[in-house]
């Protein structure tokens, strides 16, 4: 924030970093275990009266002296340089809180010139235990500046009590310290074997070549145990967030897990055919080989320590893009853009928002991302979210999956930033129109003697089926049909005895409905927006027909089963509609699998079949009478796993997180949400509460019912605007008659934890106070009650009344007794408030 930022795209996310670091800590490895390896072979020539090695000992001084003091010396230089670009405020906290440390590192590496080209200038005798000081004490000097070193980077990953306390030694010895010393140590001893098995192979005498070959491979060989328990140790006093990205849960960890394992094998098996006294020519090939399998060894280890430090860069205390953590605060109050000293843009405008928005991103995801370049690339990572998705993924960051930062900045801000990284970077998502053919649709003939009247009312007035292609289902992809037959009279009465009634779809699908008290029912009616003649109808028509005993028509009525596949996982999970304005592309459907793997460790996108979500998620549905029993560490319910997890990246949005994922949207190709209620102003949240709220009811059962991870998730999510009151999916609902008190207007707006008491209260099972006729058949479904407006066509959701009344509201509204009673009323007879004027 208090240092400018150069707007890096190809060369974004540390690349140059990584560069010129991975080649130096490779060559400073190198000057460590060269060292240690001069002293011993001195030791040797010296001692055991080795004279013969005296020439290739030079030589191999001397490749080292140019080796680590010039391309050492200037990547070393070159370090200080990149990172003063690419991460000034963890630079500058390096250097104050341990100025004293750097300075005595310094020392260290002076002394190791200094050293080095006195023992090079001392070659001339045979003997001279003047040169067997000098290496050894050169060794001891590179060694000191390693463990110095070591104390630095170990603190980055692993601060400790540094936290606290802000003291030199307790940042210096962290807990990370002493297991990454003894790596380090055994991976200089390593390379430098390396190192000599390259400068072996040019000794003129093959005795003396094999011989030193053998020798060099031991030192190859011999470090690689050290190394794997090393880093285990390391592993181990990491802290549990970080074990889990150390041990893979991250891809990057993941793919430096398996470069690490891989390569290491290389080396075993070079320092092995080295060993066995292959001939010349092949030894000089296996050698670099072995080098640079060698070189991925330490890269992989580096690329894991780093990774394992996310989402930052100082652990705890600075985040990996640079912000300090003890900002956080301060910056969402005030602004990133306001907070940035050297930033162009300080606030976001109309005018001004895709500049704002690139500004943010160099600002707060460069230093991790580039534009086009090897390092996390932006561009295909960004490439399926919608503007509305990519704002949620900023949203959600750093609670879910903590491997990223959270965004910091305010809420136009994040809305900046997801419509930079979206329609700026690749311009704005195309979507086909919705079209809505308007149906003429015809109802049977009611006249006043009619003997009969047949309602019939769907169980849902708004209904999903995922369509994913045989990847998965979420099981709700079915409507249910109540039906009553009620012969007309002064008192009417509902009929179900040597009757049948039956129903046909559009498309020719038909069952019969079976007697259920007074009423009929159909249960997991297969009906689908994709009629036979093409198209996208989420609203298809079922005739329900009434039969006496001997076949004979008795009524007739016609009801809409409402079906939708315009679910919008395609805004965060990418792909584009199935089928033009809905449905779920195979794309989409593999991404929520792949989302569910890398959230919990799963491997969903990898099995055959159709996965059914309650299959895992245990939930109640439609057709369940109770939810299953808790138990300690039981699987959370599909319900609150879907809106528990949603509701984290989709906090703020209010109704509009409701439409993001629900066929409700005033702009989609369904826009299932069509009663009264719309036309008054009022949406999901003013029932079901916003989501926040609606998932912490479901979570909050959940955690008391054993649940662990419902915990988790309730710890990140914020209560929008009432407590959570626990409810059981389709079992507990918003009751009517919160708003609708005495069954009159509404005496409130928010019916929000005022729940049905069990599944008979549930309005599609509900009775008037006689307990004679369904509330739903002279109301039609919830979300669809009289009059309600459907796009496809002005008569498609209120045919019944139509029918029986001429008029689009409820059965039996003000001067419509007559419907089912053969004259007029003088009272309410189902509930108070019916209106008879």
């Amino acid at each position: 924030m208090d240092y400018p930022i150069l707007h890096w795209t190809w060369w974004g996310g540390g690349l140059l970093i990584a560069l010129v670091a991975t080649i130096h800590v490779f060559i400073a490895h190198f000057a460590v275990g060269g060292g240690l390896f001069i002293a011993v072979m001195e030791t040797r020539v010296q001692r055991l009266g080795l004279g013969t090695l005296k020439d290739y000992l030079r030589r191999y001084a001397k490749f080292f002296l140019v080796f680590t003091m010039v391309v050492g010396g200037l990547t070393g230089v070159g370090i200080w340089v990149v990172i003063a670009i690419g991460a000034p405020g963890a630079t500058s906290t390096l250097i104050h809180s341990f100025v004293f440390g750097w300075a005595t590192e310094w020392t260290f590496f002076l002394a190791e010139i200094v050293t080095l080209l006195v023992y090079m200038s001392s070659f001339e005798a045979e003997r001279s235990t003047r040169r067997l000081i000098l290496a050894w004490l050169y060794f001891a000097f590179a060694f000191g500046s390693l463990t110095v070193v070591q104390g630095f980077i170990s603190y980055m990953l692993t601060p400790g009590e540094w936290l606290a306390t802000q003291r030199f030694w307790d940042g210096f010895f962290n807990p990370t310290f002493l297991p990454g010393l003894v790596f380090r140590a055994a991976f200089a001893a390593l390379v430098a074997g390396v190192f000599g098995l390259i400068t072996a192979q040019g000794v003129e005498d093959e005795g003396e070549r094999k011989r030193l070959s053998r020798f060099c491979a031991v030192w190859t060989i011999l470090p690689l145990p050290v190394l794997a328990a090393a880093g285990w140790w390391h592993i181990a006093v990491l802290s549990p967030e970080q074990k889990v990205l150390a041990l893979g849960l991250s891809p990057e960890v993941a793919s430096g897990m398996k470069a690490f394992w891989w390569a290491a094998p290389f080396v075993v098996a070079g320092g092995a055919m080295l060993a066995g006294g292959v001939s010349r020519e092949v030894a000089r090939k296996v050698a670099v080989f072995t080098m640079l399998a060698s070189f991925c060894v330490l890269a992989s280890f580096e690329y894991m320590r780093e990774a394992a430090r996310r989402p930052y860069i100082i652990t705890g205390y600075m985040y990996s893009n640079g912000i300090p953590v003890a900002r956080a605060g301060e910056i969402n109050a005030k602004g990133a853009l306001a907070s940035a000293k050297w930033s162009k843009v300080k606030q976001v405008t109309d005018a001004n928002r895709m500049e704002a928005g690139r500004e943010l991103y160099f600002l707060e995801c460069s230093s991790c991302h580039s534009l086009g370049g090897p390092m996390l690339d932006m561009l295909p990572r960004s490439a399926k979210y919608s503007a509305f998705g990519m704002e949620a993924l900023l949203t959600g960051m750093g609670k879910i999956g903590t491997y990223m930062p959270p965004f910091l900045g305010t809420a136009q801000e994040r809305a900046a930033l997801a419509a930079w990284l979206t329609e700026g970077l690749h311009g704005p998502r195309k979507a086909e129109a919705p079209k809505f053919p308007q149906a003429v649709d015809t109802v049977p003939v009611f006249t006043d003697d009619t003997p009969y009247v047949l309602t019939a009312a769907p169980d849902r007035g708004i209904n999903m089926l995922s369509d994913a292609d045989g990847q998965w289902t979420l099981g709700v992809g079915t409507q249910g049909l109540t039906a009553q037959l009620i012969r007309r009279d002064i008192v009417p009465e509902a009929v179900t005895k040597d009757v049948t009634v039956t129903y046909t779809v559009a498309d020719g699908q038909a069952g019969s409905l079976q007697p259920q008290g007074n009423a009929f029912r159909a249960e997991l009616i297969p009906v689908s927006p994709y009629p036979k003649s093409g198209g996208f109808q989420p609203y298809p028509v079922a005739e329900v027909n009434a039969y006496d005993a001997s076949g004979k028509l008795l009524a007739s009525t016609r009801v809409v089963l409402p079906v939708s596949t315009e679910l919008g996982c395609r805004s965060c999970h990418g792909g584009p509609w199935k089928h033009g304005v809905a449905g779920i592309a195979p794309s989409t459907g593999r991404d929520v699998l792949a989302a569910h793997d890398r959230l919990s460790g799963t491997r969903l996108a990898k099995r055959s079949g159709t996965l059914e979500c309650r299959s895992c998620h245990k939930d109640v549905t439609d057709t369940q009478a109770a939810s299953p029993a808790g138990a300690p560490g039981r699987t959370m319910s599909l319900s609150a796993s879907i809106h528990g997890l949603h509701a984290v990246y989709l906090a703020g949005q209010g109704a509009k997180a409701c439409d993001a994922c629900h066929p409700t949207s005033p702009t989609g190709a369904t826009r299932a949400f069509r009663d009264p209620h719309q036309e008054a102003g009022l949406d999901c949240t003013n029932c079901h509460g916003a989501l926040e709220d609606h998932a912490l009811s479901l979570l909050t059962r959940e955690k008391a019912l054993g649940a662990p991870a419902a915990g988790k998730l309730i710890s990140l999510i914020t209560p929008r605007d009432a407590q959570p009151v626990p409810r059981e999916p389709w079992t507990q609902e918003p009751r009517c008659l919160t708003c609708h008190t005495d069954y009159g207007p509404p005496q409130g707006m928010q019916a929000y934890g005022s729940w049905s008491k069990d599944r008979a209260a549930l309005f599609k099972h509900s009775r008037d106070d006689l307990g004679a006729m369904a509330c739903s058949g002279c109301h039609s479904s919830v979300h669809a009650v009289y009059p309600a407006r459907n796009p496809y066509g002005k008569m498609r959701d209120v045919l019944q009344p139509t029918q029986y009344q001429k008029n689009t509201s409820a059965l039996g509204s003000p001067k419509t007794c007559k419907v089912c009673h053969t004259m007029d009323m003088d009272a309410p007879a189902h509930h108070p408030g019916m209106g008879l004027d």
